[in-house]
């Protein structure tokens, strides 16, 4: 446990220096929050923050978004590579204007019965919008999971039990936004999936992908 309580301290220390700032980073408004995680799926997070402007300007609630032409929203998705997911965003707007007069809910269950919502976006709007204490589990996540407390997975990590209950293990009660958010900045900075910078990682002492490293290195 105190392992686990140096390793999120000198996560949560190394974000305030390193941290990403990003547009819906510094939003609390749900809707917006949940059109930006459905953006940032798959695409570069910088590729997504002028789309994500322009969105927000064009359809800047439900509403406006549900009253847009499948077309016009094919519009922005489309500069991301994204049509098929226009559909989907069609749809849930849909759904959220019939079935919630137009606000984003803040139940798990409902948010996963949603067009266009997986785990990682139910999640992200329950931490990042409602600042509940939920982790953030995607791919690159995984990947620092994996690596710190030397795990594997049979199948897709971010689909593997065991990685989500680690993800909560450590999470900050209280600070779970800010965790999450330093987690994935720390994987898409230093903890990369290729050539992971270990030499100047803050928490490579209690990494066991690191440790590893160094032995096979003096046995060379």
């Amino acid at each position: 446990m105190k392992r686990k309580k140096t390793l999120v301290s000198l996560l949560l220390k190394w974000y305030e220096k390193n941290g990403r700032d990003y547009i819906w980073r510094r939003q609390t408004d749900p809707y917006e929050i949940l059109m930006a995680e459905i953006m940032l799926q798959r695409t570069k997070a910088d590729q997504v923050e002028p789309v994500y402007l322009d969105f927000i300007k064009r359809f800047s609630d439900v509403e406006k978004l549900n009253q847009a032409t499948e077309q016009e929203v094919k519009e922005y998705f489309s500069r991301l590579g994204l049509l098929w997911r226009s559909r989907l965003v069609k749809r849930l707007a849909c759904e959220l204007a019939d079935r919630f007069g137009g606000m984003v809910p803040d139940s798990r269950d409902v948010l996963l019965s949603l067009p266009a919502v997986g785990e990682y976006i139910a999640d992200a709007v329950l931490s990042f919008a409602y600042g509940k204490d939920v982790a953030v589990v995607d791919v690159n996540v995984c990947r620092v999971i994996a690596r710190v407390f030397g795990m594997k997975s049979r199948g897709e990590a971010r689909r593997d039990i065991k990685f989500r209950k680690v993800a909560n293990e450590i999470l900050p009660i209280g600070r779970a936004k800010e965790f999450n958010w330093a987690i994935i900045d720390f994987a898409a900075l230093v903890c990369t999936p290729r050539n992971p910078k270990c030499d100047n990682c803050p928490i490579n002492e209690f990494c066991f992908y690191y440790q590893q490293l160094r032995t096979e290195n003096k046995e060379e």
